[in-house]
C-alpha cells in the first residue's frame, strides 16, 4: 500500500474467548453492555498514541509515533488515481510510562516520518523477558525510498531492540526483507511495502512482527535474522458502488495484519483489519500456531488490535456493521465470550481514533485513542463488568 493508502487504513482503522472456545466459528450479535463506570482519561497531550503494553510492575509503556520533522523531506511515487505527498522525515518519536498516574518520556529522539497528521514512527511496544524494549517502527515503502530520507532514516521499517536507557542493542531491517522477498507478490494488487506494526515476544527470545503493508506476520530471531512466518493472501470481493464498475465486478482486498498478541494457550492472535472497500463482518482475528493460521473469530468489519483479560477472553479493538460513506470506521471495543457472544464494552461513539489496546492488572481495558492528533493524543481506562 501507498502512504495515502497507508493514512487513509488508520484513518478507518482508528474512527474473549476461554482458550476453549478461541474458534468461534460465527459472530453473534453484539450485547452492547456499557462497563460499570465512567471512561477516564490516564494519559494526554500524546504524540500520535498507537501500540501499548503492561510490564511486570504495572507500568504502563506507549508507543507514540511522533509527526515528522524537517531533516529530510522526500515524495513517494502515488499509486494510479492518488496524488503524491511529500513525507517528512525528524526525531520525534518516543516512548512515554505511565505509573503510579504519571505520565514520563522513558525514551525520545527515535524515528519519525509524517504527512500532514499522519506519522510512520514507533507503533508498537512490548518488553522481553530480561526487561528490554521491543519497538516496530514504522514506513511505507522499500529501501529505495527510505534512502531518499537521509541516513538517520535508516531505522524506519525495522524492529528496534533497546535497553531500558534507550542503548540500541539491535536492529531488525523488516523493510529490507519486504524489499528483497515481497512474500505476497503472488496476489493481484501486490506491491513491495513493508510497514511493520505490531510485536510480540518469542519465549526463547525474538519476536513475531506483522507487517501492514506486506500482509505479513515475520519472525526475528534473537540475533536479528527476518523470515517469513505467515502470509495472509488478498480476497476477492465485490466492488463497490463508488468505482462505478460493471454490476458483479470483484476487486481485490488486502488482509492487512495489524496488532498481535500471544495467547494464554501460546498461540499468537492477529488483528486483521482488511483493506479497501472493507465489506461489513470481512475482518477476522486469526491464531497463528507453527506457522498454522487458523480463524479465531469473524463477524468484523475492522479489526485493530486485540489482547486478552484475566480469564483468556479475546478483547478486540475494531468496528461492526457498514462502515459510513466516509469509510471511517466506528471503531469501539468488544469481548468475546466464552460462548462466542459478543460483549461491547464502551458506550458507542466514545473513541475518537483508535489503535491500540491492553489489558491492566486491574482487569480494565486501556485504549490509545486520537492516534491522528499529533500532541492531543490520549490513553483511556474503561472499567469492564464481568
Amino acid at each position: 500500500m501507498s502512504g495515502v493508502r497507508n493514512r487513509r487504513l488508520l484513518t478507518a482503522a482508528a474512527a474473549g474467548i476461554a482458550v476453549s472456545a478461541v474458534t468461534a466459528a460465527a459472530a453473534p450479535a453484539a450485547t452492547a453492555e456499557a462497563a460499570d463506570g465512567a471512561v477516564e482519561v490516564v494519559a494526554k497531550g500524546l504524540d500520535s498514541p498507537r501500540g501499548l503494553s503492561f510490564g511486570p510492575d504495572g507500568t504502563l509503556y506507549i508507543a507514540e509515533s511522533g509527526h515528522g520533522g524537517k531533516l529530510k523531506c522526500a515524495t513517494p511515487p502515488a499509486a494510479p488515481g492518488e496524488k503524491a505527498e511529500k513525507i517528512c522525515f525528524g526525531l520525534t518519536g518516543r516512548i512515554s510510562t505511565v505509573k503510579d498516574g504519571k505520565t514520563s518520556v522513558l525514551l525520545k529522539g527515535l524515528p519519525s516520518a509524517a504527512s500532514g497528521p499522519f506519522a510512520l514512527g514507533p507503533h508498537d511496544v512490548a518488553l522481553t523477558g530480561k526487561g528490554d524494549l521491543l519497538v516496530t517502527v514504522g514506513f511505507s515503502g522499500d529501501t529505495e525510498f527510505r534512502a531518499e530520507l537521509g541516513p538517520k532514516a535508516r531505522t524506519l521499517g525495522t524492529l528496534l531492540t533497546l535497553s531500558p536507557r534507550g542503548k540500541r542493542l539491535s536492529v531488525a531491517d523488516l523493510a529490507a526483507h519486504e524489499t528483497r522477498h515481497n512474500p505476497d507478490r503472488k496476489d493481484k494488487g501486490s506491491a513491495v511495502d513493508s510497514y511493520p506494526f505490531g510485536v510480540a515476544p518469542l519465549p526463547g527470545g525474538g519476536a513475531l512482527v506483522t507487517d501492514t503493508g506486506g500482509n505479513t506476520v515475520l519472525r526475528v530471531s534473537a540475533k536479528g535474522k527476518v523470515s517469513t512466518e505467515a502470509v495472509f493472501r488478498a480476497r476477492s470481493v465485490a466492488a463497490p458502488p463508488e468505482l462505478k464498475m460493471p454490476k458483479g465486478s470483484k476487486i481485490p482486498m488486502q488482509s492487512v495484519p495489524m496488532g498481535i498478541v500471544r495467547g494464554p494457550d501460546g498461540a499468537f492472535y492477529v488483528a486483521e483489519h482488511g483493506g479497501f472497500p472493507n465489506p461489513e463482518g470481512s475482518a477476522r482475528v486469526f491464531r497463528l500456531k507453527d506457522g498454522r493460521v487458523t480463524t479465531a473469530a469473524k463477524g468484523f468489519t475492522t479489526v485493530a488490535d486485540v489482547a486478552f483479560d484475566a480469564e483468556g477472553r479475546l478483547i478486540v479493538l475494531g468496528s461492526v456493521g457498514p462502515l459510513p460513506a466516509d469509510h471511517t470506521a466506528k471503531t469501539s471495543v468488544y469481548r468475546i465470550e466464552a460462548d462466542g457472544a459478543r460483549t461491547e464494552l464502551l458506550k458507542p461513539g466514545t473513541l475518537t481514533t483508535p489503535l491500540g489496546v491492553a489489558v491492566g492488572p486491574d482487569g480494565a481495558v486501556y485504549v490509545a485513542d486520537k492516534a491522528m492528533t499529533p500532541g492531543k493524543g490520549e490513553v483511556l481506562r474503561i472499567p469492564v463488568s464481568e
